[in-house]
């Protein structure tokens, strides 16, 4: 006979909700990365990036995100090399979700870069890449995509968390520099790249509250976006002005949602995680790696852990592997304890 006070505690056992099973995806980033200095690597690198992309069909995750740069930095941006990327991008198993760089549109006016029209660069990226309301991959998965012009911007669920892209690329996001802000003269220049950063920029703050709006039950939050937000802060020099609207506007989005959010970006190439707004605590970032390494970064989430994150690296890092983008990042990331 069934003790009296067993039978209560295996009735509430029965009706309690079963945990739900832990998300795995990958996030990378910035690759491959050749270009006119160098043509002779060409090939190697895009070989990386092809044993990169077998290595994370191997883990079996539910999806990637790729965040942007698809080519190195003076790698002429021809149409040639900027639809490079659907080759490896075809090899993924999973959906992959593909958010712009700075490399692929903003950056394309610089000689090293072939003095093309940033703006008709970013429309080809476009017609091309974001032209239906699906992921790339063998096996795609259906995405909420915003209204044009930014159809890059993209949202789905999987397993009660909230997924998003913003297009945020590195270069200031895309806005000129202010006067004698450092590092200006390398941004673009002109008002039609201030028009098209002022409208671009509205519609990612637009989307950021759309999307939480849209999923108010969400058990977490996951932003995807390509530039390092955090740069200035950490190594005390080059631009920002093109990054403190969308910086805030994701530091009150996460605050007031309380739950945990993933910021992930690419553009610093230096594999890094931290909490980085102090009166955010449940809001954490994640650098990952390029570049020189050809890494991806396989993210193990869990809304309800104690510690939400869990990651590996799929791939081999760089020989030599790339170096901090300033001294600041190797003290952040000794003292946070490494990637962990």
């Amino acid at each position: 006979m069934m003790p009296v006070l067993l039978l209560p505690l295996l009735l509430l056992l029965a009706l309690a909700p079963a945990r739900a099973e832990p998300l795995r995806f990958v996030a990378f980033g910035d690759m491959p990365y050749c270009g006119a200095e160098a043509p002779e690597r060409c090939a190697a690198e895009e070989a990386r990036v092809a044993r990169l992309m077998a290595a994370i069909n191997a883990a079996r995750p539910d999806f990637s995100l790729f965040l942007g740069d698809t080519k190195g930095g003076t790698e002429l941006c021809t149409d040639d090399r900027l639809l490079r990327a659907f080759t490896w991008m075809g090899l993924a198993e999973q959906p992959l979700v593909y958010t712009p760089g700075d490399n692929e549109w903003t950056d394309c006016w610089q000689d090293r870069a072939g003095r093309f029209d940033p703006l008709e660069r970013l429309a080809l990226l476009r017609r091309h890449f974001f032209d239906r309301p699906a992921s790339l991959g063998r096996r795609p998965m259906p995405l909420v995509r915003q209204a044009p012009p930014t159809v890059e911007n993209a949202r789905w669920m999987r397993g009660g968390v909230l997924f998003l892209t913003l297009h945020v690329p590195g270069s200031n996001n895309g806005r000129p520099g202010e006067p004698g802000e450092p590092g200006a003269g390398g941004l673009p220049r002109g008002p039609a790249a201030l028009a098209e950063f002022t409208a671009r920029d509205a519609a990612n703050r637009a989307w950021l509250a759309e999307s939480f709006a849209a999923e108010p039950a969400a058990r977490a939050a996951v932003i995807g976006i390509q530039a390092d937000l955090f740069y200035r802060r950490i190594c005390g020099q080059g631009y920002d002005s093109g990054y403190g609207p969308i910086r805030e506007a994701i530091a009150a989005a996460a605050a007031r949602f309380g739950r945990p959010v993933l910021l992930l970006n690419g553009d610093s190439h230096y594999l890094l995680r931290e909490t980085p707004i102090a009166t955010v605590p449940n809001l954490t970032r994640l650098q990952v790696p390029g570049e020189a390494d050809v890494q991806a970064v396989l993210v193990t989430l869990e809304p309800e852990a104690p510690d939400p994150y869990q990651i590996a690296l799929i791939g081999a890092p760089g020989d030599p592997p790339q170096p901090p983008p300033c001294p600041g990042y190797a003290v952040l990331r000794a003292a946070q304890g490494g990637a962990r």
